[in-house]
């Protein structure tokens, strides 16, 4: 690929953390839980609270690298890794902003926090979809997973439930044991975590125009047909 091209990229896989990043601070505004990657770093923020959600939101994506980097010490490279890193720094500031953004959401109509989780669901899945058709890089999350998929030998798929459900678990033992009121896993967690995968599949069955689209194929390949 041309420098031009894989710039470009790039900029296909930032908007795609945007997405991801507004999506979750919409979720956790919604009030009804937050995504599983992101209920561990937004207990934390209930617990230490000198720290922003955002911030916890990086660290933790730092510490699922530093683990994928471990179970992958002769595989991955320190371009991954930095990489990776950098994302997670772009995640944690972009969930930061998202929040302060809609710091006026508050929504009490169960009904209006539902269509919030509805909602986030789609865009965290669109912004899912824009990183997998950029083509140039993973965030930690994907990382790990693929990390673990190495390790074991299972499916991508169960690796991520497998990843996702003991991420929730730990979140509400720790909410429950050290936060008071607010849980951080609720029934949104589970509606999402049925939800965004299929909605991914879906922009990635029927989006083949946008994808043509956004992200058109060189001419010499063109060429090449």
């Amino acid at each position: 690929m041309k420098a031009s091209e894989i710039v470009y990229r790039y900029f296909i896989l930032f908007l795609g953390i945007f997405c991801i990043s507004f999506g979750v601070a919409l979720f956790t505004k919604s009030g009804l839980g937050t995504s599983a990657i992101s209920a561990l770093p937004y207990t934390l923020s209930l617990v230490i609270s000198q720290f922003s959600y955002g911030t916890w939101v990086a660290a933790f994506n730092i510490f699922l690298v530093v683990l994928q980097a471990a179970l992958t010490i002769h595989e991955i490279s320190v371009r991954e890794i930095v990489q990776e890193v950098i994302f997670a720094l772009a995640f944690g500031s972009v969930v930061d902003f998202s929040m302060f953004l809609l710091g006026a959401f508050n929504p009490e109509m169960y009904a209006v926090r539902l269509l919030g989780v509805l909602l986030s669901s789609a865009i965290i899945a669109f912004g899912a979809y824009l990183t997998l058709i950029s083509r140039v890089g993973v965030m930690a999350g994907d990382g790990f997973t693929n990390a673990l998929v190495k390790r074991t030998g299972k499916s991508f798929a169960l690796m991520r439930v497998i990843s996702d459900t003991t991420m929730a678990i730990l979140a509400l033992v720790l909410c429950l044991l050290l936060v008071q009121g607010e849980l951080s896993v609720r029934e949104g967690t589970v509606i999402a975590a049925l939800l965004t995968g299929t909605i991914v599949g879906f922009y990635s069955k029927y989006f083949g125009a946008f994808e043509r689209f956004i992200l058109p194929k060189p001419k010499t390949e063109q060429a090449a047909k």
